[in-house]
C-alpha cells in the first residue's frame, strides 16, 4: 500500500488539509477540507488573537483530527503562516491546537511559504521547464515568486484579502459619497509592489489559491479559466462602483468568499497593473501540495533543509574537514549516550556540527554569537522558525559559559545535543582528526557521566584541561556533567 502523507495549512484566511499519496511518482489526493476561519480578523492593534477567533479556529481543527490520527506523526506536517507568525499571544493557541491534532504546528516564515506555494505550483505545472512567476494571495500576506525548476526570487509581503478587508473596507463598506475604499486598497498595493515590477518579465505567470481561483471562477462562469487582463479591468470597476460586499451579484462567487473578495480582487488587480500582467493560469495545487511533496522528499533522501546547509557551507566557505570532524564525533557521542536517538535528532546535531564555525565568515570575536544570529535571522529554505532557533541555540552555546534557551511554548531544546556537539568541539579545538573511542558518554537520572582512561588523557593533555572545564560548566545546568578517570 502507497505510503500516506497529510499537509495541514493553518492560514489567515482558511484551513487546508490535504490527504495524499503517490503512485507511479505522481500525487494522488485523496481527502480534501477546508474551514473558513478568517484568523486575521482575530488580531486587534497590539497583534492579539482574540479569543473567540482562536475557539472557532480550534473547533475546525477537531473536525481533521481523525483524519491525522491514522498517520504515523513523521507523514504529518502542519505550518502556521502569516497570523501565527504575527500573533504575540500565538502560544496559548499552538498549545491547544497542538493537543487538538496530535501533531506539532511549525510556524513558518514567508520566504519559506513563498518556497513551498512555488513546489505545489510546479508539480502541477504541465510542458517543459521554462521561466515562471506565482503569486498566492493569502488572508494575511501575499506571496510572489519568480523562477524554474526552483525558485529564484521569493517575495512575502504583508498584505492578504483578510488583512486589507480590515483595513480598507470596515463593515463590508466598498464605496461610499466620500471615499472610494477599492480605490485606496488598490493604490496600496501598488505601493507595495513598485520595487517587484521585474518578477513576471518573461515568465509564464500562474496564480494559486483561494483569491485567485475566486476571481478566476467569476471570470469563467464557475470554471477555474485564465485570469485576462481586460476581464479582470472590467470586474474592478464593477466591484469599486459596488457600495457595499453584499450588495455584489457575481457568478461563481461563493457567499463565505464574498466578504473578502472585494480586497483580495483590488491586490490581484494592483499585481496585474504593477507588473504589466496580460494573462495568468490558475494552478490546482498550492502550499499543501508543497508541503507534501517536501515531506515525501525528507523521508526518501530528497530533504531541502540538507540542500540548504550545504549550500550555506559553500557560501561562507566553511571549512569541510573541521566540520566533518564535529560532526563524526558528535555523532558517535550521541549514539553512546542516546542509541535509539531518533533522525530528527541525528540530523539537527549533524546540520549544527557543519554550520558550527560559520559566524568565523564574520569575526574571530564573537563567532559563536553571530553564527547564531546569522543561522536565527536568514531565511533557510525547508527551516521552520523553531527549527532555526534550535540551530541557533547550539552553535550560540557550542563552547563556553552555558546560556539558557529562550522560553516560550514548543521550544525545549535537547541538552543531550548540545553536550555532544561541545565535547565534539573540545576534541578537534585543534583540527586534527580524532576518534571518539577515547570516550565513553553515559547519562543517569541527574547527571551525564563521561568515562575516559588516564593514558588517553595523557596523550591528549590540553583536551584534559578543556573536558575539566566542560564540568564546571554544566554545574548549574538540571542535568550536571560528571568525568571520571579510569587507571
Amino acid at each position: 500500500m502507497p505510503e500516506r502523507y497529510a499537509a495541514l495549512d493553518l492560514g489567515s484566511n482558511s484551513f487546508h488539509l490535504l490527504l495524499a499519496e503517490f503512485r507511479d511518482q505522481r500525487m494522488v489526493r485523496l481527502h480534501t477540507d477546508r474551514a473558513m476561519v478568517r484568523l486575521a480578523e482575530g488580531l486587534d492593534e497590539e497583534r492579539n488573537l482574540d479569543p473567540a477567533v482562536a475557539e472557532r479556529a480550534l473547533e475546525a481543527l477537531r473536525r481533521f483530527r481523525p483524519v491525522l490520527a491514522k498517520l504515523p506523526s513523521d507523514h504529518i506536517r502542519c505550518v502556521g503562516t502569516n497570523t501565527l507568525r504575527a500573533a504575540v499571544n500565538a502560544d496559548g493557541f499552538m498549545e491547544a491546537a497542538e493537543a487538538i491534532l496530535g501533531a506539532p504546528i511549525e510556524i513558518i516564515s514567508g520566504v519559506e511559504e513563498a518556497r513551498l506555494i512555488y513546489s505545489g505550483v510546479i508539480a502541477a505545472a504541465s510542458g517543459p521547464p521554462r521561466l515562471r512567476f506565482a503569486v498566492d494571495i493569502g488572508g494575511g500576506s501575499t506571496e510572489l515568486v519568480r523562477g524554474r525548476e526552483v525558485p529564484q526570487q521569493l517575495q512575502s509581503l504583508y498584505m492578504g484579502c483578510v488583512s486589507f478587508n480590515r483595513r480598507f473596507f470596515p463593515g463590508g463598506v466598498i464605496s461610499d459619497k466620500n471615499t472610494n475604499h477599492f480605490e485606496r486598497a488598490f493604490r496600496a498595493a501598488r505601493a507595495e509592489l513598485q520595487e517587484l515590477q521585474h518578477m513576471a518579465e518573461g515568465a509564464e505567470v500562474m496564480g494559486a489559491s483561494g483569491t485567485v481561483k475566486a476571481v478566476a471562477r467569476v471570470l469563467n462562469d464557475g470554471e477555474l479559466g485564465d485570469i485576462e487582463r481586460e476581464p479582470l479591468e472590467r470586474l474592478a470597476a464593477q466591484v469599486a462602483a459596488t457600495a457595499h460586499s453584499d450588495q455584489m451579484q457575481l457568478p461563481g462567487l461563493e457567499a463565505e468568499r464574498r466578504p473578502v473578495f472585494a480586497a483580495g480582487l483590488a491586490i490581484l488587480h494592483a499585481i496585474f497593473r504593477e507588473l504589466d500582467i496580460q494573462r495568468m493560469r490558475v494552478s490546482p495545487y498550492a502550499i499543501r501540495e508543497g508541503m507534501v511533496y517536501d515531506l515525501a522528499g525528507r523521508l526518501h533522501g530528497g530533504d531541502r533543509r540538507a540542500d540548504t546547509v550545504a549550500a550555506l557551507m559553500r557560501r561562507w566557505q566553511i571549512d569541510d574537514a573541521q566540520a566533518r570532524r564535529v560532526g563524526d564525533s558528535a555523532g558517535e557521542l550521541l549514539r553512546q549516550l542516546r542509541p535509539q536517538s531518533g533522525v530528527g535528532q541525528r540530523q539537527r546535531l549533524q546540520w549544527a556540527a557543519q554550520l558550527h564555525e560559520i559566524g568565523l565568515a564574520l569575526s574571530h570575536n564573537d563567532f559563536c554569537k553571530l553564527g547564531a544570529y546569522m543561522i536565527e535571522h536568514a531565511d533557510l529554505a525547508g527551516f521552520s522558525h523553531s527549527e532555526q532557533e534550535y540551530l541557533a541555540h547550539l552553535l550560540r552555546n557550542q563552547r563556553g559559559r552555558i546560556k539558557p534557551p529562550r522560553k516560550h511554548y514548543g521550544f525545549h531544546p535537547n541538552p543531550d545535543l548540545l553536550l555532544c556537539l561541545r565535547l565534539a568541539c573540545i576534541l578537534h579545538r585543534d583540527r586534527t582528526d580524532r576518534s571518539a573511542d577515547g570516550l565513553r558518554l553515559s547519562a543517569g537520572l541527574d547527571r551525564y557521566r563521561l568515562q575516559t582512561t588516564r593514558d588517553w588523557l595523557d596523550d591528549h593533555p590540553a583536551i584534559e584541561e578543556l573536558l575539566y572545564q566542560e564540568v564546571e560548566h554544566w554545574q548549574d545546568q538540571p542535568l550536571t556533567l560528571e568525568l571520571s578517570v579510569n587507571s
